[in-house]
């Protein structure tokens, strides 16, 4: 009999049978587990009618094959060849049993990722834009590891998504753009780039993998650092709710002509909350007295400053940085401004104060910020244990021993108590300006 002819024969005798069709169906599964004929199946799996059909294919009984408690698939295919189907292997049958080809999930997987490189690399030639980015996908590095996971969900999706992408880098905006208005210029959808999209995902990884000054395994994450990266391509999340707080300083247009809202703030001693948007026409910032500029993070710091020197050059940040803190405070380190700098004593307000250090080493003193202004601010409030790690991170000599000493008593101290002592600083300065 032909092959053929044998393996439909087989076929239908072993799909007679309900309790054959349950253990061809484990057969598989061990096939695609181990990727070879072997492997146990246990007998708790099947009805007593199902063991006495499957004894009677070995000529034994279901007695004798409950008690050994296993059915071997190794010892299934040597008896095949004792029966009328002599010379059929059981992988042969079980791929005739199935319809299909059996493979393991190894060789699934194998395949998968073949498919998906070659996908990859076909998407890279279509889109020269992303060639270097999608060739670094394909190199799955850890950092990539969501994308090509993206990728292998639906591929129909994820091309859809680098189409958007391509079409994004090669209309990148050349002047300042919302990051709405950019969504809809490019996609027709306003919120399409949103970052909590996968859309919006890739596209902060594809303009950080493209710019010199960001590293291709450090993708921001931070909502300061991501905004950052979009500004330097012009583009902006929010302008309007991201402002900074200021007085004493004046501001020259684009023109470079003296800004007409700063100087009647200066003159009647106006606190200004600037938005991101009016940050946008000014060209130079600088102090309307001297060259020191004092920035703190509390506002009510700040307006107790202001309460007693109201003609003092200061900056409120408000708490963490937000854009707009961080253009107003490149154009006064532009401008060669002494920036002082005073915050809390606690984790977050030394990484605040750090990260103005290494931005601005040339401009930036740490202002009240010694063991002593720290010892002078009764510090009683306890830092949990998961904070005071994030002292561990603290580099800068001008902040190591003050950190050491905050980890040490496990306490946070407040620049309130040292309101005094900052409008001294700022005093004195004022009268040699």
């Amino acid at each position: 009999m032909e092959t053929e002819d044998l393996l439909k024969e087989a076929t239908l005798f072993f799909k007679s049978e309900q309790a054959y069709d349950k253990l061809f169906k484990q057969f598989r599964k061990k096939y695609e587990s181990l990727g070879r004929i072997g492997g146990t199946i246990s007998v708790q799996l099947f009805s007593e009618r199902e063991l006495e059909v499957i004894a009677s294919f070995y000529g034994t009984t279901k007695e004798t094959l409950m008690k050994k408690g296993t059915i071997h698939v190794a010892q299934f295919a040597s008896q095949l060849q004792e029966t009328k189907y002599y010379g059929i292997e059981l992988k042969q049958l079980l791929d005739y049993y199935f319809g299909e080809e059996i493979i393991s999930k190894k060789q699934r997987k194998e395949i998968a990722q073949h498919r998906l490189e070659s996908h990859l690399q076909q998407l890279a030639s279509s889109y020269p834009l992303l060639f270097d980015w999608l060739l670094y996908v394909l190199s799955t590095p850890s950092d990539m590891r969501w994308v090509v996971r993206l990728a292998e969900k639906d591929v129909t999706y994820f091309d859809q998504l680098v189409g958007k992408l391509a079409k994004a880098r090669e209309h990148l905006p050349t002047k300042p753009e919302r990051l709405p208005m950019f969504s809809q210029r490019i996609t027709a959808d306003p919120h399409a780039f949103d970052i909590n999209t996968d859309l919006g995902k890739l596209f902060i990884d594809v303009l950080a993998f493209y710019h010199p000054e960001w590293s291709k395994h450090e993708v921001p994450q931070t909502t300061e650092s991501i905004n950052e990266l979009l500004r330097v391509h012009h583009i902006y999340r929010d302008d309007l709710l991201n402002f900074v707080t200021c007085s004493g300083l004046l501001a020259e247009t684009m023109e470079d002509v003296l800004h007409p809202v700063w100087s009647a703030a200066v003159k009647m001693n106006t606190v200004q909350n600037v938005p991101l948007r009016e940050l946008f026409v000014i060209n130079r910032i600088f102090p309307a007295i001297g060259s020191h500029v004092w920035v703190v993070e509390n506002s009510g710091v700040c307006s107790a400053l202001l309460d007693e020197l109201p003609n003092t050059p200061i900056v409120s940040t408000n708490g963490q940085f937000k854009l707009a803190a961080w253009i107003l405070l490149d154009l006064l380190a532009k401008e060669g401004c002494t920036i002082y700098y005073a915050s809390d004593f606690d984790p977050e307000g030394l990484g605040m104060a750090e990260r103005l250090l290494y931005r601005y080493p040339q401009h930036v003193r740490v202002w009240q910020m010694s063991i002593r202004a720290y010892k002078k601010s009764n510090p009683v409030k306890s830092i949990d244990e998961e904070r005071l790690k994030k002292l561990e991170r603290i580099e800068h000599p001008d902040l190591l021993t003050l950190a050491q000493e905050i980890k040490r008593t496990k306490k946070v101290g407040y620049q309130e108590a040292l309101v005094k002592d900052m409008l001294h600083d700022i005093q004195q300065k004022l009268l040699r300006a």
